[in-house]
């Protein structure tokens, strides 16, 4: 064949390829792949700032939490940075390196994209292996503490199956993986439902419990909040996971479930941080509210009036806002993560030891 008949022929096929081309991106629906990543990455990154925002406050505030709180702060944090890199590279690929070609979805995985998923894991079990330790910190009866015992280990086997999730999304084509691998990403996602509607429900139940406690008569309205915060957080979180897992078994070819994904991690970084920093807020209303004044130490009870005090490390724990977060500080409520001694001064002179009493251990 002559030189201008394969040239010819050659630019008959490029503009075949280029109408190809053509009618898929005008078939292409971006919205609820690219965009929806985008809109879920843009999100992201706002409540990455507010987390970066309370951590600043957590560490200004708290300087003698103990070291192993300020670790936990300090990894959730930087899991939570490394995600915020690495959802901001998978946005850039899809919508700057391969603008204009819908094939890209059609290929394989970015790495990074993989990694958001691990590193949202990493955060979601640090923040729901915390709440667990609130759970066993005030279970009332030794069998109680088999529930924190058993969100431990599905969290074990929530990373496992996350590891695996990100290690075959990264060697298999996307279609490949969503056919091949679909359960791999069910599983996972339905165990993070029932672990953080669990972990809900036995902080309501524990503080609905003490609320019940005649020894507690002058911190009812303490509790209410305390049940009020906990409910809140722990529904915003637990609706995100139901809306991801949601998305994913009725629309899993689209990115909308990835999105929820994205933000979901945000949101359980959010919920520890706030749950440390309401000591204050705690603290100031407990005095408010009640006209007492609440003392914390280590060594002894120096309120007058009502005084509740876990002696142990200085962390926060059972009773505190957000997910039950304490109140510690200088002048606040104090209730710590080892139980030693609980007692309540009414304003009347008869003072109500609660030393082994309601589960709580001498």
């Amino acid at each position: 064949m002559s030189a201008p008949a394969n040239a010819t022929a050659a630019a008959a096929a490029a503009a075949a390829a280029a109408e190809e081309a053509a009618a898929i991106l005008a078939a292409f629906n971006p919205n609820p792949t690219i965009g929806a990543l985008l809109v879920g990455a843009l999100v992201s990154c706002v409540l990455w700032g507010i987390s970066t925002t309370q951590t600043y406050i957590y560490f200004s505030r708290f300087p003698e939490d103990s070291l192993a709180i300020k670790l936990l702060v300090s990894v959730v944090w930087l899991f939570e940075f490394g995600h915020t890199i690495c959802t901001s590279h998978v946005v850039y690929i899809f919508a700057i390196t391969n603008y204009g070609n819908p094939l890209v979805l059609l290929g394989k995985t970015p790495p990074t994209l993989g990694l958001t998923v691990l590193l949202g894991t990493l955060t979601t079990c640090c923040v729901q292996g915390f709440f667990a330790f609130r759970i066993w910190t005030l279970a009332p009866h030794p069998i109680f503490k088999a529930i924190p015992i058993a969100l431990w280990i599905s969290l074990f086997a929530y990373l496992g199956f996350t590891t695996a999730d990100t290690a075959l999304s990264i060697i298999n084509p996307i279609p490949v993986f969503d056919t091949k691998y679909h359960w791999l990403l069910l599983v996972p996602t339905a165990m993070n439902v029932v672990n953080d509607n669990s972990i809900t429900i036995c902080l309501v139940l524990l503080l609905l419990w003490t609320r019940q406690k005649k020894g507690f008569r002058n911190t009812v309205l303490l509790l209410d909040q305390l049940l009020k915060w906990t409910l809140e957080t722990g529904m915003l979180t637990s609706i995100f996971s139901c809306l991801n897992l949601a998305f994913y078994v009725q629309q899993p070819d689209n990115f909308i479930w990835i999105a929820l994904q994205v933000v979901r991690a945000r949101v359980f970084a959010n919920s520890l941080l706030a749950s440390l920093n309401s000591r204050d807020a705690l603290r100031t209303m407990s005095t408010q509210k009640t006209g007492n004044t609440w003392g914390a130490s280590t060594n002894g009870h120096t309120a007058t009036s009502a005084n509740i005090s876990f002696r142990g490390q200085q962390v926060a724990s059972g009773f505190g806002g957000g997910r039950g977060a304490n109140a510690a500080g200088e002048s606040g409520l104090n209730i710590q993560m080892t139980k030693v001694t609980l007692e309540e001064r009414d304003s009347d002179p008869e003072v109500m030891p609660m030393e082994g009493k309601y589960g709580y251990e001498k």
